[in-house]
């Protein structure tokens, strides 16, 4: 560590050398100088943009290889390595139009960036104009409807992403490099990052665990902060939104700035608090309100050499849990104290129904805090990354009105680490090798245990290139992982109560723990350019997931799910190969992509009925039908694609069309009946049409306005897991949604005052429920006949950003 320490410490001596980026930028069309053109250095975080004459000029840059993104909203963007002597290096750059959106420059962590055409691994982008000029309720509602995305709800603040039909264990969250650990194991444990921090996610459609290790099976999704302003400027920003179905209120307020000399310092605080939810068949669903708060800030240097940060945070949120139950005439109930020692149900009042107070007699009390240190720094021959980061995350769950203590409380503590070097490009080819790992504590601190507390430790290094010449790019790369885990014994008595170490009439039900798995993985991948227009690309990726303590350690009545669960602790790592084969056509009016995919699964980690020896259900408690299921292990696959067409007239780029397609089936291929072939939780086909008109003037006070519908239709899914009552299908549903805004100016400078943008989804107030909508399965309405809860109505939603400070 002492090495470390003294290596960063003579990091300023090492890049004492400059150099400085000059040249010019036009549009290739008309040679016509491009202003605000932002050319940027991703791996030192600086950069610079266009003025009025087309110039920019970029000082301070250490001398050596680099990768600079040219982007510029309307037109292609533009990412090569440049390699900088001392003093100034000038490079001119030609922008051609492209139709649509812009396509982002992807940073994924292993390379030092690729377009999303270029990468032969499937990737995906969101962005925060995307993000504003949309309606969603949460962080993972915000990207649900990109091709191949859906998201497992358990109503509107509680959602699990879903990449390609692979959910919970099967996909990693990162949060600015660090993963983000929140007892993802759960079907209601939602993830705790402050949705209005983001300002771009990237998923990676397809195995992670190159990049990440165990969890990485079926994709990752990451998160992505905000870049500092440039050096001696200072920004803020004033974030509210409302929205009508459940009265949500939303505010986040920040404040940025970077001195002339590179320190930086960022401060951010939002806040969230809704009411219940409600549809035009439930009316008010009770037991859907939350609230949010969360601060972060980030503190650092940006030098020449390249940057040091440390970041905070503090994520909390208290939210309700629908539990569906009625009475006969359709209300919803709710526990009520009746007694010392009694409580009961009783119907829920108008009042309590229409207002926003948390029922602290049945919610989740959730806290995550986090730390990191992120480092990058130039070295004579290449690059250095370093991440470190500790969070704790405290999950309590409260389910009586008897006591003020959490029935379940779950501790986490992570520690993770990533670093990684990165070679100098030279003659095309980019290296990089390293390492990455996680230190999980889980200790149960409640009333009640349902699962016993564990220790794992995870550590993987990696090796990764990629070669990229004028029409090809390719990449690949071999990682080996291991991950030690340590479980808890576990007890329990006649009566269903478990705890870790024995009490009296208790016997042994899990005799702990401790194991290894190793699991090597790999990827590889070319995208080659069959004209200027037609691109083609294929990539092979092998993932594996190790198991979960409750598929390992289970032994008992899930409280939850209202089964007897048995886990089987010689469970063996999930295993999977996944193909991608994709086309991409670009012209400057057109852009249309389409891709296939089959993820083969080996030892695919589910739980089966069990049954007596007379072929019978399995039941412990004659007095109580709960049904017994036990994990097993056997193979599946996953199979299916996306398409996505963008057009926007050159003629006329003021109309912009866009439509997606995405399908996803899949085969449990150890099951030996039809009703259980299919796996859980798997989205229905889905076609979404939007049609978008856009103007960037109207008057002196009105500039970038967009109006926008679209129309999205889902389609039947019959394809369900009906065996033992898991799933039923699903009828399918069209909803409307329609959205307009834009940026209002004024003042001296001309200066935006703010920035308003308006939705309305689901215009004519369809009542449905969605495939992945765990509210569905809830008891059934005797006034009705309708099972389940359905999802939101129409909801309208208001948001204007107001600007604050001034650049550079």
């Amino acid at each position: 560590m002492r090495q470390l320490l003294l290596l960063f410490l003579l990091l300023p001596g090492l890049a004492a050398a400059q150099a400085v980026f000059t040249g010019l930028i036009t549009d290739k069309t008309n040679r016509e100088p491009l202003t605000g053109v932002t050319v940027y250095f991703p791996d030192l975080r600086k950069g610079s943009a266009s003025d009025t004459s087309g110039l920019f000029r970029v000082a301070d840059v250490p001398p050596g290889s680099h990768k600079v993104q040219v982007r510029y909203l309307g037109y292609k963007s533009q990412l090569r390595t440049i390699r900088l002597p001392d003093g100034e290096t000038t490079t001119n750059f030609v922008l051609e139009p492209e139709a649509g959106l812009l396509q982002e420059v992807i940073v994924t962590g292993l390379t030092t960036g690729a377009t999303v055409k270029d990468s032969p691994v499937p990737i995906m982008t969101y962005n925060k104009i995307q993000w504003l000029q949309t309606s969603s309720t949460n962080l993972v509602d915000a990207v649900g409807k990109l091709p191949g995305m859906s998201q497992i709800t358990t109503g509107v603040g509680l959602s699990k992403p879903v990449i390609r039909g692979l959910g919970f264990n099967r996909v990693i969250t990162v949060h600015d490099g660090v993963r983000q650990e929140d007892n993802q194991w759960g079907e209601e444990h939602a993830l705790q990052v402050d949705e209005y921090s983001i300002d771009r996610y990237e998923i990676i459609k397809g195995s992670g665990s190159l990049l990440y290790g165990s969890d990485g099976l079926g994709g990752v999704m990451s998160l992505i902060s905000a870049r500092p302003p440039e050096a001696g400027a200072w920004r803020g920003q004033v974030l509210t939104n409302y929205q009508s179905n459940n009265g949500m209120f939303g505010l986040s307020g920040l404040m940025e700035g970077t001195t002339k000399k590179g320190l930086f310092a960022r401060v951010r605080v939002s806040h969230k608090n809704a009411g219940n939810y409600q549809n035009r068949y439930d009316g008010r669903v009770y037991g859907s309100a939350y609230r949010e708060l969360d601060m972060n800030g980030t503190i650092g240097i940006n030098r020449k050499w390249g940057y040091s940060q440390v970041y905070l945070s503090n994520f909390h949120q208290d939210i309700n849990i629908v539990t569906g139950e009625r009475d006969r005439n359709g209300g919803f109930l709710k526990l009520v104290r009746t007694g010392i020692n009694s409580e009961a149900l009783q119907p829920v009042s108008a009042a309590t129904l229409n207002g926003r107070a948390i029922d602290l007699a049945n919610y989740q009390n959730l806290n995550h805090a986090k730390i990191s240190w992120n480092t990058f720094a130039k070295l004579s021959g290449g690059s250095l990354s370093a991440i470190m980061s500790y969070s704790q995350n405290r999950r309590q769950e409260f389910a009586t009105t008897l006591t003020p203590e959490p029935a379940l409380y779950f501790y986490l503590q992570n520690v993770f680490y990533d670093l990684k070097y990165y070679f100098g490009g030279r003659q095309g080819w980019d290296f990089t090798v390293g390492g990455n790992g996680l230190w999980q504590y889980n200790q149960n601190l409640g009333s009640q245990v349902l699962y016993p507390g564990y220790r794992s430790w995870d550590n993987g290094l990696f090796l990764f290139a990629q070669k990229k010449t004028d029409r090809l790019t390719v990449n690949g790369g071999l990682r080996m992982d291991i991950r030690q885990m340590r479980i808890n014994q576990l007890y329990a008595d006649t009566a269903g109560i478990f705890a870790e170490a024995a009490f009296s009439g208790s016997e042994l039900r899990f005799a702990g723990l401790n194991k290894t798995y190793s699991n090597p993985t790999a990827s590889f991948g070319a995208t080659y350019a069959l004209s200027g227009r037609w691109t083609v690309k294929a990539n092979l990726g092998r993932g594996f997931r190790a198991p979960s303590t409750p598929e390992l350690s289970a032994n008992g009545e899930h409280t939850g799910t209202f089964r007897y669960e048995i886990g089987s602790p010689n469970l063996r790592s999930e295993t999977s190969w996944q193909g991608d084969l994709g086309i991409n056509y670009e012209s400057p009016s057109l852009n249309i992509t389409a891709s296939l995919f089959q993820n083969r699964i080996n030892n695919y980690t589910y739980s089966e009925k069990v049954f007596d020896r007379f072929g019978r259900d399995s039941i412990v408690d004659p007095s109580r039908p709960i049904l017994t299921y036990r994990y097993t292990q056997g193979n599946a696959v996953l199979f299916g694609g996306e398409a996505q067409v963008i057009y926007n007239p050159q003629l006329a780029k003021w109309f912009h069309l866009t439509g997606s397609y995405s399908l996803v089936r899949s085969r449990n291929l150890s099951a030996t009946a039809d009703s259980s072939r299919y796996l859980p939780f798997l989205p229905p086909p889905r076609v979404i049409t939007q049609v978008k008109f856009t103007k960037a003037e109207a008057g002196n006070h009105w500039h970038n306005l967009y109006a926008q519908v679209e129309v999205e239709s889902n389609a039947r899914q019959n394809q369900a897991l009906l065996a033992y009552g898991t799933e039923t299908q699903t009828p399918g549903y069209t909803l409307i949604n329609l959205g307009a805004g834009g940026d209002i100016v004024g003042g001296k400078a001309n200066r935006t005052l703010f920035s308003l943008y308006l939705t309305v989804q689901n215009v004519f107030d369809v009542a449905y429920q969605s495939h992945q909508n765990r509210l569905k399965y809830f008891g059934v309405n005797e006034t009705t006949g309708r099972a389940g809860v359905f999802n939101m109505g129409r909801n309208v939603s208001a948001k204007v950003v107001v600007p604050l400070g001034k650049e550079k």
